[in-house]
């Protein structure tokens, strides 16, 4: 300002003590010691710099009103620019304690320049930006340090410097000088640099099912990979590793076992111990440490499993869409439910609870890819206002309107199959959009086992869709929108002779009710009729901004469908700020991910305008920068390539420096009024999925269904991304009791997932506008020479006793009716006499005693593939009478992955279930249920016996029983 003042603000106070000392850049870490000890310290240190202020200001103010105090600052400037330190407080007297003395005294750095410094760092370089911070154009020549690090700004207001070298960055132009420290915490000005890159050593680990019971043996797989953390860096294997320790703790934290396991020469590891039989229940672990040397952080790793008492689910449920789609609102569906064992079978007459939830969804015919059909949000726009209240209806706020979810419930039984139906009816929404309807079953045993299975069908507005589509995302002012429509049918066949209406509305930023809003205004129109090819309409652009395009069709029958999304016009604004706070720009991609080889573009759209840019491009530290200008239009177009070394993720974040005008307290702009100073800034990460790095793995076993105790072979074949066969593969195959995995839900590790996680970029950036005060409006002179800063940014008093200032209606709605369509009949001569003595004389066969029921069928650790990328497996199935799923791990190098999945099921034509109870005491009495199940197509007549130690039968031991054809009864001893 014409004359520097810096305002404070006080409530109940008559007068202030006001010190100012002149300082320089050497005195700031002194500032911090003594900002951080004059609160705390009886004998505090004195204030750094030469003190050229010592006054009293007398405070004309009401009592219980808070008051703004200006403090006139230039006579203790020595120039134009300099460095204050300026300390405000009440007088003794109105002071009751030393506490109170402290926590009302204020204590501010000032620096009054005209330099804009702002800065962004690594590991080990740090970037620099001078620019003016009134205007933001670049500032050559401006002579910068950091600690023992020095360099001179070029034309684009840039220069490099070693951020290890110290915390506080020093620019210097003429005998105007700034600073821009690192940060504010006295124990914290070591340097810039933001991190001290290291290496990271990654685990793939995972065991066979999660989940055991005492006394089972644990089987464990995993490979290590060196994660490069530096610049540049990438996956790869793990020179000098010999090997893994291991040690085994139980949920109390007691070592169970421990032991060692040798490395392959791909980095893959496997171990295998035995739970004790009395082993602790809960969340148990294994400490597993790499051996070698090896470089690295992540030496050690823990996997977690879980130790439980359990009973093995016996049946699984699933849920299907009995009736074919496509659904229709106003038209109807039935869903069904079947249980089945997992060794095959049905659960007939077996109570069925039904619960269904219908929510908003998408849909898109096929062959229109570019199109939009229904509601179009765009993955990387994230506003403040998204999920604000409206004000009125015509306001937007960046998102799809959608509908509420709705839930009920049903009940019913299953039929002789197992299978239990449910009949949905649709009616019509308020908004014409998709629906998706989930149906969620769960089935009862008749030993009160339960399981659940799910479905979900999607309920289409009309069997007409309207798609839109424009070539750009974005134009500029004054160049017309050009929308194309096409109308297809649900198999993305085009229609023609159907009416399309479109409607074109910019979305402008209005200040209602203490938030931004965007309202909808210039609304445009274009009514067409459909053709065989996409029809156009052309939008005139007058202003920039955001339009909503919204297009509008009906079928044959009256239903209502459409479609709507968003596109950008340059020249458009957001909404202004009234302060000095770094403001949002909108950075807009061209496509959801990228590949190596491809070069994103990228649209900027700036809160103001003109403004300088910085681009900064960063992957574990900073790739490159690149100055750029935002034009009056207020957007520019910034284009990345991208990279094999990019894999993962680029991070990308722009800045921007110029200025603004500044706001009355409504929020609007005041022309009249010197422009403030302005910042932005904005990030965004580019995907880059490692698919060159996935290998395809198929497993195929050689026969999937098999009687208990035999055995089959599973073939696994591994390709690359280019279809390849992939030699010497290094291959995890694992077959374990389906039951057991539903139990918790297991799912393989896809090791592309663990070894390729998002990098960070690395980066730190510190703004010096963050730190601007803006002066009161009436205090504003027409000329601008110097703006002043503070560290803090914000002062205010008081005295003791003051107080501190700092659905989506529905109109129709979704009416489910059950069906009844359930098996109810009764089972005849379900239970039969006592079993008489046996009278079997030796001819019978033997009766097969099932005596293996480990839940693992294999666990085959390091299996190679040969030349031609394959590999045969032997399995011999357990006595389990249940479903096994092959799960298939692949390790090729040091950079590429897969998995692969099969299914094998084990079953006999009788099946026996017990349920018997996890323990008893002495004196208990307890029925045994055994649930007897007929896997064939007749009636049997089964006798069943049971014998027992150390236990008194009080009823019969066994009963001759009727088992209809496929089914099964229960008997309770």
């Amino acid at each position: 300002l014409q004359r520097p003042v810096l305002s404070v603000f006080a409530i109940n106070y008559s007068r202030l003590e006001i010190e100012a000392y002149r300082v320089t850049p050497a005195d700031w870490q002194a500032y911090l010691v003594y900002q951080d000890e004059y609160r705390y310290e009886d004998n505090p240190p004195s204030p750094p710099g030469e003190r050229v202020l010592n006054t009293t200001v007398d405070l004309d103010a009401a009592d219980d009103v808070l008051t703004e105090v200006p403090i006139e600052l230039e006579d203790a400037l020595d120039g134009t620019t300099g460095h204050l330190l300026v300390i405000i407080k009440p007088p003794a007297r109105e002071i009751p304690d030393r506490y109170s003395e402290s926590s009302q005294t204020k204590v501010v750095w000032l620096q009054v320049t005209q330099i804009g410094l702002d800065a962004v760092a690594d590991d080990e370089r740090l970037v620099a930006w001078a620019t003016d911070l009134a205007t933001g154009a670049p500032l050559s020549g401006v002579q910068l340090a950091l600690g023992n690090s020095s360099a001179t700004t070029a034309a684009d207001g840039l220069a490099e410097l070693d951020a290890r070298q110290g915390g506080v960055l020093v620019a210097t132009l003429g005998e105007d000088v700034a600073i821009l420290p690192h940060s504010y915490y006295r124990w914290d000005e070591a340097s810039w640099a933001v991190y001290e890159a290291q290496d990271e050593l990654r685990w793939y680990v995972t065991d066979d099912r999660r989940l055991y019971q005492p006394g089972e043996t644990i089987h464990a797989k995993g490979w290590l990979r060196l994660i490069g953390q530096q610049l540049g860096g990438d996956v790869g294997l793990v020179d000098g590793l010999q090997g893994v320790n291991f040690e085994v703790y139980d949920p109390q934290g007691n070592l169970l076992t421990s032991g060692t396991a040798p490395a392959s020469s791909l980095g893959g590891f496997d171990l295998s111990f035995e739970l004790p039989d009395n082993s602790n229940l809960g969340d148990a672990y294994i400490q597993l440490t790499a051996t070698g040397a090896i470089p690295g952080d992540g030496r050690t790793y823990y996997h977690y499993f879980q130790i439980q008492e359990f009973r093995r689910p016996e049946f699984e449920v699933t849920a299907r869409n009995e009736t074919t789609g496509p659904y229709f609102v106003g038209g109807s569906a039935t869903v069904a439910t079947m249980a089945e064992y997992f060794a095959g079978g049905p659960l007939p007459n077996a109570e069925v609870n039904w619960l269904v939830q219908a929510s908003p969804s998408s849909y898109q015919p096929p062959n229109w890819p570019g199109f939009v059909f229904g509601s179009w949000t765009p993955w990387w726009y994230y506003d403040y206002f998204y999920a604000a209240p409206a004000y009125e209806e015509d306001v937007y706020y960046g998102g799809p309107v959608y509908e509420e979810s709705r839930v009920q419930t049903f009940s019913g039984v299953t039929d002789a199959s197992g299978t239990h139906y449910l009949q949905i009816d649709f009616e019509a929404m308020s908004r014409p959009q998709p629906f998706s309807v989930m149906a969620e079953a769960t089935v009862f045993d008749v030993n009160r086992q339960a399981w659940t299975g799910a479905t979900s069908l999607l309920v289409h507005p009309a069997d007409l869709y309207v798609g839109l589509h424009s070539d750009q995302t974005f134009v500029k002012k004054g160049t017309p929108l050009e929308i194309q429509a096409i109308v297809t049918d649900l198999d993305g066949n085009a229609v023609a002779g159907r009416p399309i209406e479109i409607r074109a509305a910019r979305l402008e930023w209005r200040y209602r009710q203490g938030s931004w809003g965007e309202v909808e205004a210039d609304v445009q129109f274009c009514a067409v009729e459909s053709t065989l090819e996409p029809v156009l309409c052309t939008f005139d652009t007058p202003n920039g901004g955001e339009y909503r395009i919204t297009a509008t069709i009906q079928d044959e029958s009256g239903r209502e469908n459409m479609s709507e999304f968003t596109r950008w016009v340059s020249g458009g604004n957001r909404p202004v700020s009234r302060n000095i706070e770094q403001e949002q720009l909108l950075l807009i991609p061209d496509k959801d991910e990228y590949q190596p080889g491809d070069t994103a573009q990228i649209l900027v759209q700036a809160p103001f305008s003109p403004a300088e840019g910085l681009l900064t491009v960063s992957r574990n530290g900073i790739l490159y920068t690149e100055r750029f200008q935002i034009g009056e239009d207020g957007t520019a177009t910034l284009q990345i390539p991208i990279a094999e070394e990019h894999v993962p993720n680029l991070e990308l974040q722009v800045d921007l420096a110029g200025s603004a005008p500044r706001t009355d307290d409504e929020g609007q702009p005041r022309p009249d009024l010197p422009a403030r100073p302005a910042y932005a800034s904005g990030n965004l990460s580019l995907r880059i999925p490692p698919l060159s790095r996935t290998l395809t793995v198929s497993a195929s076993p050689q026969a999937s269904a098999l009687a208990p105790g035999e055995s089959t072979a599973v073939d696994v074949t591994v390709l690359d991304a280019n279809g390849q066969p992939v030699p010497d593969a290094e291959l995890l195959l694992v077959v374990v009791d389906e039951a057991i995995l539903g139990l918790s839900n297991y799912q393989l590790l896809d090791p592309i997932n663990i070894f390729y996680p998002n990098r960070w970029g690395g980066t730190q950036t510190v703004y010096g506008r963050q730190s601007i005060i803006l002066a009161n409006p009436e205090q504003l002179a027409p000329e601008v020479t110097a703006t002043p800063m503070a560290f803090p940014t914000s002062v205010a008093l008081q005295s003791a006793g003051g107080e501190d200032t700092a659905s989506f209606a529905t109109e129709g709605e979704m009416v489910m009716e059950e069906a009844e369509m359930a098996y109810d009949a009764d089972m005849a001569d379900e239970f039969g006499a006592a079993a008489a003595p046996s009278t079997n004389d030796g001819s019978a066969p033997p009766i097969a005693v099932r005596t293996d029921f480990n839940p693992l069928a294999t666990f085959a650790p390091a299996v190679r593939t040969d030349s031609s990328g394959q590999a045969t497996v032997e399995v011999s199935l357990p006595d389990n009478l249940t479903r096994y799923r092959v799960m298939v791990v692949a390790v090729a190098g040091g950079q590429q992955y897969g998995t692969s999945e099969a299914n094998l099921t084990a079953r006999l034509p009788l099946m026996v279930r017990p349920s018997a109870p996890r323990f008893l005491n002495f004196g208990d009495q307890v029925e045994f249920p055994v649930v007897l199940q007929n896997q064939t197509d007749k009636p049997l007549v089964v006798d069943v016996v049971l014998a027992t130690t150390n236990l008194e039968m009080t009823g019969p031991a066994g009963f001759r029983v009727d088992v209809p054809a496929n089914n099964r009864v229960e008997v309770r001893f």
